[in-house]
């Protein structure tokens, strides 16, 4: 899901869906309690939004550490792949892309 998909359903007050990965989980607990806070009045708007800041910079950390991770886990698979099979330059030029991408 993206953020504004998240969004949209804390500020329903929908279920969260399940199988989010850890960062989304988070982003929407924390903006639907936002939500909550802000229409109960516990929250000036300007201090709702400041919070919000915060919250999405948190997401955008956790979605990076995420891609990070799961790039990570591809590499060691294809590495795995790579020292049963012996070396392979289709295989270990996937792996540099990969690398690439994620050194960005």
């Amino acid at each position: 899901m993206n953020i504004k998909q998240l969004d949209k359903l804390a500020k329903e007050k929908a279920p969260m869906p399940s199988g989010l990965p850890m960062y989304e989980q988070c982003y929407y607990i924390a903006s639907r309690g936002l939500y909550e806070q802000y229409e109960s009045k516990m929250l000036t708007l300007a201090e709702a939004k400041k919070e919000k800041e915060e919250v999405i910079k948190q997401y955008e950390a956790g979605k990076y550490q995420w891609e990070l991770f799961m790039g990570m886990h591809e590499i060691e698979e294809k590495l795995s792949q790579l020292k049963k099979d012996g070396f392979n330059s289709v295989l270990e030029f996937e792996i540099l892309e990969l690398l690439e991408k994620l050194l960005r």
